[in-house]
């Protein structure tokens, strides 16, 4: 397979990757002129579905003599969906593209299935012919999740599921908060402040950045202004977007600290935009006269920015094909304890290096 993506095609023929999924392998449920529609993207792409024996070159269509790949079903679940997923969490879509690459790799078909319950969820588990399920999402549906989940191989990545007793894979969000303020540290800045919705609870795993962080400069002498509020950020199946009244008034205050605050974390890069602007407004000059360090490495919302922020990556690729091998390892040890395997982030410093460093190494069984 080339360097194009299920994503990208999708996007390219206005269909979502379910769509293309069912074209390469049940065209017989696909409108003709859709599949026609797909067929000319993946062929302006150089896309090529991944096979169990990429060096004969086979093609959609052709016999096989050998067993057919095994399929891996990604359920995206919850109210927002795959279309929110792509069109407004940048991070999301390249998780779903790292769970592609990974289900390639072991010669396996990625089936896509959306699911807003759990009872829908059990019928398209238990009608399913793949090895097991990827669920993902930002939150579990209402109630308990179904029996089939515990029968049948499943992972958990991203987002903070309460009730579900399987696997989870996520970055490791304690250790994005410490590689932060190390990094600040290291460069002589001990009075910062944290710009984000909330510190963590089991609701709300990304919160632990915020908690790690501030453990982390007070623990070395330092001190944190935590901008919090529930509300930063506007989040519903039509919106994931900053609040940005409720940031101005929250910077307002930042800036009218004295003494001001030499750095400031982010929670994510979806606030750094209307941080430059707010922050420009009030005549503070971002990376000159106070250092910003934001996470998730989005690049939608970081090519605009200048000077860049100094950004910790999630690892949003490695997370996705984690999931993956997580999976076939459940599948193969459905009686192990669950495990919650957390992904180290890197940082990335604009001017020096330009690449992600690893803070350290993947968490695991």
């Amino acid at each position: 397979m080339g360097s194009a993506t299920i994503l990208e095609v999708a996007q390219a023929a206005g269909v979502g990757i379910g769509t293309v999924s069912r074209v390469i392998n049940h065209p017989d449920t696909v409108k003709s002129a859709t599949a026609q529609a797909v067929h000319k993207a993946m062929a302006g792409l150089g896309y090529t579905p991944p096979t169990p024996d990429k060096r004969r070159g086979r093609r959609i269509g052709q016999v096989y003599p050998r067993k057919a790949p095994a399929n891996l079903l990604l359920l995206i679940v919850g109210e927002q969906g795959l279309r929110w997923m792509l069109s407004m969490a940048p991070i999301y879509s390249a998780v779903i593209d790292g769970i592609e690459k990974g289900a390639a790799a072991h010669g396996m078909n990625m089936l896509v299935r959306q699911t807003s319950n759990w009872n829908d969820l059990t019928a398209v588990v238990e009608d399913s012919t793949a090895r097991g399920a990827i669920l993902f999402g930002s939150h579990e549906p209402l109630g308990l999740p179904p029996g089939v989940l515990q029968r049948k191989p499943a992972v958990w990545v991203m987002g903070s599921p309460e009730h579900f007793s399987g696997d989870h894979v996520q970055p490791d969000h304690t250790k994005i908060g410490v590689l932060a303020a190390e990094y600040l540290r290291q460069r002589k800045h001990l009075h910062c402040a944290y710009l984000g919705s909330s510190e963590g609870t089991p609701q709300f795993h990304i919160g632990y950045r915020a908690t790690a962080f501030r453990w982390a400069m007070e623990n070395a002498g330092g001190s944190v202004d935590m901008l919090v509020n529930p509300a930063m950020v506007i989040n519903d199946k039509d919106h994931n977007a900053p609040n940005e009244p409720l940031i101005a008034k929250l910077l307002q205050r930042l800036v009218g600290l004295k003494p001001r605050p030499s750095a400031l974390m982010l929670e994510a890069d979806m606030l750094a935009p209307v941080t430059y602007r707010l922050l420009q407004s009030h005549g503070v000059v971002p990376q000159k006269d106070i250092t910003i360090v934001t996470c998730n490495n989005e690049q939608p919302y970081l090519l605009s920015l200048y000077p860049r922020p100094v950004v910790i990556d999630l690892q949003a690729l490695s997370i996705g094909k984690r999931a993956v091998d997580q999976l076939l390892w459940r599948s193969e040890n459905p009686r192990e304890p669950s495990v919650r395997v957390m992904v180290e982030p890197a940082l990335v410093e604009p001017g020096v290096n330009g690449h992600a460093v690893p803070a350290a190494r993947h968490n695991g069984h």
